[in-house]
């Protein structure tokens, strides 16, 4: 027959047992209910973490896809788009003014013979789709690129405004000068906005918005 010191010991070991699995204890033992709840709540708080930052991930990547739709879908407009001149012609006659100043010094007939040249062989011509320009001392070297194709542009007064030399930086790292365009402002702005965003940002502002 167990005596009932022996019984009331075993008791005890297993009402500290259940304790201990139901989570109950004292400060210094085993944890408390509310450390567990506490446990809990933590990890439910980075699971919802976890599944906000996987959703921000996926929308961010679905609205990439959704721009780069767009940026698709607008360059496939252009293509089907008729090609029409916005604006066609030479250079500023001005840019001739200060070499032919120089040629009183012999060394300035050099800079007044290329002023006259861009004259009557250089021509700029700004469509809907590209940018070209036509010249050599023959006028038939023809560069010419699309508004996807700019990397930046930068432009610098002449005359007051009268006209501008504009430089067009382009992503494959080459570099066209449109010297004395006339319609500075008008071109200029339309150019830009013939240009993506991120072109338009880097690009000098138009001169509306510098005055």
């Amino acid at each position: 027959m167990a005596r009932p010191g022996r019984v009331a010991g075993r008791f005890g070991v297993l009402l500290a047992l259940a304790a201990a699995t139901a989570g109950w204890g004292f400060a210094g033992g085993w944890q408390t209910p509310s450390r567990v709840s506490d446990a809990v709540t933590a990890m439910e708080a980075a699971k919802a973490k976890k599944k906000k930052q996987k959703m921000s991930l996926a929308e961010a990547l679905d609205r990439q896809k959704k721009e780069e739709k767009m940026e698709k879908s607008k360059r496939d407009e252009a293509k089907l788009e008729a090609e029409e001149t916005f604006w066609e012609g030479p250079p500023s006659s001005t840019e001739m003014f200060a070499p032919f100043l120089s040629c009183f010094v012999v060394i300035g007939i050099i800079p007044f013979i290329a002023a006259v040249n861009r004259q009557f062989r250089v021509k700029y011509k700004i469509t809907n789709k590209r940018v070209s320009v036509t010249g050599g001392l023959d006028g038939k070297d023809i560069t010419e690129f699309s508004y996807q194709e700019i990397y930046e542009m930068k432009y610098g007064l002449r005359f007051l405004g009268y006209c501008a030399d504009v430089r067009i930086n382009l992503r494959d790292g080459a570099k066209v000068e449109l010297f004395g365009l006339l319609n500075f402002e008008e071109n200029y702005n339309y150019m830009l906005s013939k240009c993506d965003k991120d072109a338009r940002r880097r690009s000098d502002p138009p001169l509306s918005l510098n005055a």
